[in-house]
């Protein structure tokens, strides 16, 4: 393809918006003494090589490092939050966000339509695994120089399991020399954090980068213990060759951060919403330094001791390479390759109802479980009166008459979500302008994964290190044991393999000077082998939990619960043999892109594409009834595989001030999905209609205004379990989502704000109970001291509102306590960085 733009003023215009800057580079001046360099960048995410950002018939944008500072992200999604037409909800901590994307639901968690990368290659093969969201197993530092994002369009074609698109993290590689290093502190909050980049030649043909960060501490919210703690290294060299390069990668991540699962929340209004006495869970959480080890067990019934403090732990070792050579005269071969060990854990407190047992008065909640307790022989209990003492922490055993909650602790051992992946392509540039590209694509994605037992506590609802409550009835006999109402839940075994494969083609032809042309196609097929135990414990073995000598009560644990349910606070268990899933299907997806650009003038261009892409179901279809044959086999109610089209027409306009990309976008999506914290499946189909719109102005002197909106009206059109819901709006989606960052720059100084907001949106598919429309003013500012030495002080949500992305609860009335997930409030950082 001819680069026709790269020397023009347009080219060093539309930089503007998409500006890369190496992190740190030894021979030059801070980013405040220096003017800004400015190109057109290469789109190098799932899409066809070659074109650049204003040829491209795709919707694309980045953010360099710079830009992500004045995001002031606390986590990963934070950054993906402010990308057009990204919907990230980070108020799950520093991991567990669910991320989507142009009116795309989020009928559940993770970010199952689009996939995230690192250079070029998924972290993961799906996105939405049980508890193993993609975000869980990736850092945003400085070993990153840009973040690149493809919005529909080509990422069917170009990438498996990403019909919606693709967000990638591109590395730095150091081709520019030099080095940083930099601590940063919470000033509102318990984190310190150590950050350091060097990167260089080796000699004239071989360079490297190595970057990564240590940290600790109890993170943004009160925990009682240091629950963010770990690190991560990543390393890549190059070697030039006279007719292209090779380059390895490697990481390693071993981190570990608190997860925020729905707390409860106060309900002021429709729409409004805050904290309940004694906890505040935009700053706090329900974790506890006097609860942090738990006696479990696994889904065969061996006894596990697991330690709350975990919260999310990820563990990652990748290896990879990326081969890029002319092997003969205009043939290109590209090759990336990476395997990755990945596993950790998931554990964290999670507010549930059983029978009603919603947050609640312990007097209340006391009486509640004692109506509907039946003990060991089937016989009710004494509820003329109850009794409810702490158990634990300070002033044990003294009677307590706050809020009260049941806790079922989530509990989840990823033993192994490793993968192996490998994505092959020629091209073949032709002199009369047209461009073939021929592809495979290879992936092995693990799926092994525990669900231990999974316990009920009933405990204080205090921001402060919640205690446990110890509850009797009226003669003594115990309710709940120091705590513990149900020993046992569910248990589940996971052991999954998902293998993909996937030729594709593209075809790119340039018409006259002006029109561009590319059709692609891919073959997707994913076979699926293992299977899943649901069980509890294993055997018909009583086992005394408590350890006190006697089985009695909720003390003792039992077999496998096949249809069992809890009757109080006595386990009351159907009990049988384990349940056992076989997993054994083929199943495949075509996807296939058109795009075209018509370049009107250098400072205007006009595209549209019409893409049909596919994501496989993967791991979530075991969860769904009726899905799978007893054999393994899928049944006729699906094809594994569901399906998101989309149509969009943009226009991309830049002068050397002012750049503007409108985007407007139809998008129809089939969705399969199974939500463990309701219990609920969904098959359903969405569609939407939306406009993006991103730009930039500079005023001169200075001032600088960026920013991006999103409008997305959307509608469930299709549900197979539920029809009464079509033509409702799809929970936690909003009419508009948009970023504005304005900014001030001079010699020494750095300073300005992000304005992140939504207009109001429901919190489920009801349509009943809604979060109404909020901005988050996130500030920032950076003195340059010197050449190399700059201090940086940010805040995130500087006027503490109060925001919930998720409720559990479709509706409510003002003064209820609902169970939610709120963004963070306020938090102050400051960091400090010297470059060399």
């Amino acid at each position: 393809m001819t680069e026709r733009f790269s020397k023009t003023p347009v080219a060093l215009a539309i930089a503007g918006l998409f500006l890369t800057q190496p992190l740190v580079a030894q021979e030059e001046a801070s980013p405040a003494q220096q003017p800004k360099e400015k190109f057109e960048q290469i789109v190098v995410t799932a899409s066809p090589g070659g074109a650049t950002m204003q040829e491209a018939s795709v919707s694309v944008s980045s953010f360099s490092q710079e830009e992500v500072f004045k995001l002031a992200p606390r986590s990963t999604a934070e950054v993906f939050r402010a990308l057009p037409g990204i919907r990230a909800e980070s108020s799950g901590g520093g991991g567990n966000a669910n991320i989507t994307i142009r009116g795309i639901p989020l009928a559940t968690g993770g970010s199952k339509f689009m996939q995230l990368h690192e250079d070029g290659l998924p972290v993961l093969e799906f996105g939405d695994i049980n508890f193993g969201n993609t975000d869980n197993f990736m850092r945003h530092d400085w070993s990153v120089g840009l973040v690149e994002s493809v919005r529909g369009g080509s990422a069917s074609t170009f990438a498996s399991n990403s019909p919606g698109g693709v967000i990638n993290m591109i590395s730095n590689t150091g081709e520019s020399g030099g080095g940083a290093i930099g601590t940063s502190f919470g000033v509102d909050y318990d984190e310190f954090r150590l950050d350091f980049a060097y990167g260089g030649e080796f000699n004239r043909d071989l360079y490297f980068h190595i970057a990564g960060f240590a940290r600790d501490g109890e993170g943004t919210r009160d925990t009682g213990f240091d629950g963010d703690n770990g690190g991560q290294i990543k390393l890549n060299v190059t070697q030039l060759l006279d007719n292209g390069h090779l380059r390895f990668f490697f990481k390693n991540l071993d981190d570990r951060v608190t997860t925020y699962l729905p707390a409860p929340v106060a309900v002021k209004s429709n729409g409004s919403f805050g904290a309940v006495p004694n906890f505040d869970a935009s700053s706090q959480t329900l974790h506890s330094a006097y609860n942090t080890n738990v006696s479990t067990f696994d889904a065969y019934g061996n006894p596990r001791n697991r330690d709350v403090t975990d919260g999310i732990e990820s563990k990652v070792t990748s290896f990879g390479f990326e081969a890029d050579l002319e092997v003969a005269q205009d043939l290109f071969l590209l090759n990336k390759f990476r395997t990755s060990d990945i596993s950790g854990s998931f554990i964290s407190p999670f507010t549930d109802t059983f029978g009603g047992f919603g947050p609640q008065s312990a007097d209340s909640m006391a009486q509640a479980i004692c109506g509907s307790a039946l003990d060991g022989q089937g016989n009710s209990f004494d509820c003329s009166s109850t009794s409810v003492v702490l158990a634990n922490g300070p002033g044990a055993g003294n009677n307590y008459d706050g809020l009260a909650l049941l806790n079922l602790q989530f509990d989840t051992e990823l033993r192994d979500l490793g993968n192996l992946i490998n994505d092959l392509n020629l091209r073949k540039e032709f002199n009369n302008g047209m461009t073939l590209t021929v592809g495979y694509y290879y992936s092995k994605q693990n799926i092994e994964a525990t669900w231990n037992s999974w316990q009920t506590y009933i405990q204080t609802v205090d921001g402060n290190n919640s205690q446990l409550l110890h509850i009797e009835d009226a003669n003594g006999e115990a309710l709940v044991n120091n705590g513990l109402w149900a020993p046992s839940f569910l248990s589940w075994d996971w052991d999954l393999q998902y293998t993909t494969t996937a030729p594709y083609i593209n075809l790119g032809f340039e018409i006259g000077e002006n029109w561009l042309i590319d059709v692609s196609a891919r073959h997707d097929e994913v076979k699926a082998t293992g299977e899943v135990i649901n069980s509890c414990c294993g055997g018909n073995t009583d086992v005394d939990i408590n350890g006190d000598g006697v089985i009695s009560g909720n003390t003792e644990d039992a077999s496998a619960i096949n249809g069992g349910f809890f009757s109080g606070g006595v386990i009351n268990l159907n009990r049988g043999g384990a349940a056992v899933q076989a997993v054994n299907y083929d199943a495949s997806n075509t996807s296939f892109s058109l795009g075209g650009s018509y370049l009107y003038s250098k400072e205007l261009t006009l595209f549209g594409r019409y893409s049909e892409g596919g994501r496989a179901i993967a791991d979530r279809l075991v969860q769904i009834p009726g899905a799978l044959n007893a054999d393994g086999s899928l049944s006729d109610t699906t094809s594994g595989y569901d399906e998101t089209e989309q149509l969009e027409v943009g226009v991309k306009y830049a002068t050397a001030d002012f750049q503007l990309n409108a985007t407007l976008f139809d998008t129809v999506t089939q969705d399969t999905q199974a939500e463990v914290t309701s219990g609920l499946t969904f098959i359903r189909e969405y569609e939407a209609t939306g406009l993006e719109l991103e730009g930039l102005y500079e005023f001169g002197h200075g001032f600088t205004l960026q920013g991006n909106m999103t409008w997305t009206d959307a509608e469930i059109s299709k549900d197979v379990f539920n029809p009464a819901l079509v033509g409702k709006t799809p929970r936690r989606q909003a009419d508009f989502i948009y970023t504005l960052t304005p900014q001030y720059q001079s010699a020494d100084w750095l300073f300005g704000a992000s304005l992140q907001g939504s207009s109001s949106y429901y919190v489920q598919d009801s349509n009943e109970l809604k979060q109404d429309a909020y901005m988050l003013v996130n500030l920032f500012a950076t003195w340059y001291a010197s050449d190399r030495f700059s201090v940086s002080l940010n805040v995130n949500n500087a006027s503490d509102e109060f925001v919930i992305t998720e409720s559990e609860e479709g509706f409510a009335n003002p003064g209820d306590i609902i169970r939610a997930r709120p963004l963070n409030g306020r938090t102050t950082n400051i960091s400090l960085r010297y470059e060399f």
